[in-house]
């Protein structure tokens, strides 16, 4: 069977699945009981209700009213034609005890079909109204002898009127059969517009009733598949009958108050399909509003992303801008620390210069000495320095301790000034020494300083000392 989309929303699918068949009680006419007419009527009886083999002293004849055309107490609606279609489908099926398929006490053995008057119908062309009568035998005979005796029981309160039967029928499909509040039937073909009314159904837990409408289960493709004996019957109609109502009469007539089965003139059901224009409106008005819901959902979400895209956009300009700030404070900042830069040279060049100039070193030699001792921290330049005016002040006493003679004296032999000059540059050297001793434990870069400085020295001030003489 088809589930439809709405159907599964409203999770109904597997109920509808496991629902493809349905049952109906009624009541028992005890065959055995009836005043036969006429042989010829008989044999006419047989044929229609299949007792091809009757006075069996094994079996326990009966004849029931299967099936009514109409609507059931169950809500379950058999048209006219479905109903006509399946009339010879009973035949040959079981007989159950309470709908047990594992407890079958019979079978049963011919269907025929009778008016509202319990005329036989003859013709290809039923009425909108009728019954479907079977015949059927309960097995008497039993081995055991609780059976025999559970059976001889049922046989009596059959007799007794307590018991009823239930049809049992499949189908595979349904529409829907809609009564207007002022009583009018219509059928509702079943499809993805209208399937919303299966919720309101009664056997799928309904009430039976939308929005002022009845609402039954037309069964569309049935096929009778047996009967159960119950004790609760559904159908007023279906009866086992009576043995005041004879079958085998063509002018039968059903005596079974039928008051809350039968329906208007105007009730019957028709084969066309025809919408409820109310269904269709709630249906039409009920997708308005989760239109309208779900536009009004888009909306706020467009919203929502408008609202959202434009901080974004300003986080990303206020970022962008953010950035050019700062790459322009980079660069402001790489100018002034090249300025700086520029400026701490120009002032140790001048604070050099002029440490370089008081230490005695030649203006000539000034710059020479810069760039040789360029690479040394300040704290070595000015070791270097501080040994520099130390060497020249030992040569400047050595050279003052044979202070120049008076006015014209006489000449000094070329031999004694040399000698001098060898004693000076003897006391010199050792002033060397002892600086280079006392600096062995000093820094790496004092020491090379100071090697530095030694030989510009030695090669720079002494040459100019001795210009002096």
């Amino acid at each position: 069977m088809k589930i439809h989309k709405q159907e599964i929303l409203d999770g109904l699918s597997e109920k509808i699945e496991a629902s493809a068949s349905v049952s109906l009680d009624a009541q028992i006419l005890i065959d055995s009981d009836l005043d036969h007419p006429s042989e010829e009527e008989i044999q006419k009886t047989l044929a229609g209700y299949g007792h091809s083999n009757p006075d069996q002293i094994d079996l326990y004849y009966i004849n029931t009213v299967l099936v009514s055309t109409g609507w059931n107490k169950n809500d379950d609606v058999f048209a006219a034609e479905e109903a006509w279609a399946a009339r010879n489908t009973p035949v040959d099926k079981q007989f159950n005890y309470m709908h047990d398929e594992s407890d079958i006490i019979g079978h049963i053995t011919g269907s025929t079909v009778v008016d509202e008057n319990g005329t036989k119908i003859e013709t290809e062309d039923p009425p909108e109204k009728f019954d479907i009568i079977t015949s059927a035998v309960l097995y008497k005979s039993w081995s055991d002898s609780e059976l025999r005796e559970r059976m001889s029981q049922i046989v009596s309160e059959i007799e007794e009127g307590k018991w009823a039967v239930s049809m049992e029928c499949l189908f595979s499909d349904f529409d829907y059969s809609v009564v207007s509040p002022d009583g009018e039937m219509k059928v509702v073909a079943r499809n993805d517009e209208s399937a919303f009314l299966t919720k309101h159904l009664r056997v799928y837990g309904g009430k039976g009733v939308y929005e002022g409408y009845k609402v039954g289960r037309l069964l569309r493709n049935i096929a009778f598949s047996g009967k159960g004996l119950v004790n609760k019957p559904a159908n007023p109609r279906s009866i086992i009958l009576q043995p005041d109502e004879d079958p085998f009469d063509d002018n039968f007539t059903n005596s079974v108050n039928v008051e809350e089965f039968n329906m208007a003139d105007d009730q019957k059901v028709e084969s066309s399909d025809i919408e409820v224009e109310a269904a269709v409106a709630s249906v039409n008005d009920e997708l308005e509003t989760i239109k309208a819901d779900h536009e009004a959902a888009v909306d706020g979400l467009s919203a929502t992303i408008a609202e959202r895209d434009a901080k974004i956009t300003e986080l990303e300009e206020s970022a962008a801008a953010l950035t050019s700030e700062l790459e322009e404070t980079k660069a402001k900042l790489d100018e002034t620390s090249t300025q700086l830069g520029e400026a701490e040279a120009t002032i140790r060049t001048m604070v050099r210069t002029a440490q370089a100039k008081d230490a005695g070193i030649a203006d000539d030699k000034v710059e020479d000495t810069l760039a040789k001792f360029d690479a040394v921290d300040d704290e070595a330049f000015a070791a270097m320095l501080d040994l520099v005016k130390t060497q020249a002040h030992v040569s400047l006493e050595s050279v003052n301790d044979n202070p120049a003679p008076a006015p014209a004296p006489e000449p000094v032999a070329e031999e004694e000034v040399e000698a001098e000059e060898e004693v000076a540059e003897e006391e010199i050297e050792e002033a060397v020494e002892e600086s280079e001793a006392a600096l062995i434990d000093a820094p790496e870069p004092v020491q090379s300083a100071f090697a530095s400085a030694t030989e510009f020295f030695r090669t720079s001030v002494l040459n100019t000392t001795k210009n002096l003489k």
